[in-house]
């Protein structure tokens, strides 16, 4: 009788707690705080003062998470949107409070590069603004004359001195004394560095450069000659 007495109450125990558990997460459910919040903006070309139709924007609820052996942030699609005929777009959905969201651009089509202005974090219950510098490349074509390339290869980029964070493709050059044409990607309407470098060991005395210095334009395409003759850098 004993130990059926306490397996009784052990039995009553248990759907009590069972009871608890479910309230607390019916509970925690409810408590949930959805706050309507929007991101809204315009993508436009500044450089060239054109706005820019039909780039899509996607939203995305963004978390943190792992793979086997590595960090690897995870996200889903919560909602996109394209530019009108003047650029502009807005997104207005219900933001989880105590969860993170972020966005992404896209373009199909010609490869514009783009920049985000002003903060880029979403704050919940605001109407966020976030505008979008999308710009076409200007194509740098380069007359080249190169000479005594004897540790090749000579490489050539392009670099953005307001924005570092830009990385446009390298052209290589392998030949030992050659003249020909290259072409190579920058933004326009921007303060530009050519760095013609090469190296002849692994130290940082090996390491030789040569820089030149322009402001490109809104051409579409810019011509520029140089000779470069490696032995003297």
């Amino acid at each position: 009788m004993l130990i059926l007495k306490k397996m009784k109450n052990l039995i009553v125990l248990i759907f009590v707690f069972i009871v608890f558990s479910c309230n607390n997460d019916f509970n925690s459910s409810e408590q949930v705080e959805i706050i309507e919040t929007t991101v809204k903006g315009s993508v436009s070309d500044v450089e060239r003062n054109i706005p820019i139709e039909n780039f899509k924007i996607v939203l995305l609820r963004v978390w943190d998470d792992w793979s086997v052996v590595q960090y690897a942030p995870s996200s889903e699609v919560i909602d996109s949107v394209r530019t009108d005929a003047n650029g502009n777009y807005s997104i207005t959905f219900d933001f989880i409070k105590g969860e993170r969201y972020s966005f992404q651009k896209q373009y199909y089509g010609s490869p514009y590069y783009t920049e985000s202005t002003g903060n880029t974090n979403i704050v919940e219950g605001n109407i966020n603004i976030r505008n979008i510098n999308a710009w076409y490349p200007t194509i740098l074509k380069l007359n080249l004359n190169v000479t005594n390339n004897d540790y090749p290869a000579m490489r050539i980029s392009s670099h953005v001195l307001e924005n570092s964070s830009l990385h446009f493709a390298t052209v290589d050059i392998f030949e030992q004394d050659l003249d020909t044409v290259a072409y190579i990607k920058s933004k326009p309407n921007s303060n530009v560095e050519l760095n013609f470098h090469y190296s002849t060991g692994n130290s940082n005395g090996d390491y030789h450069s040569y820089i030149e210095e322009f402001v490109t334009s809104l051409q579409d395409t810019i011509n520029l000659t140089y000779t470069i003759d490696c032995s003297t850098f």
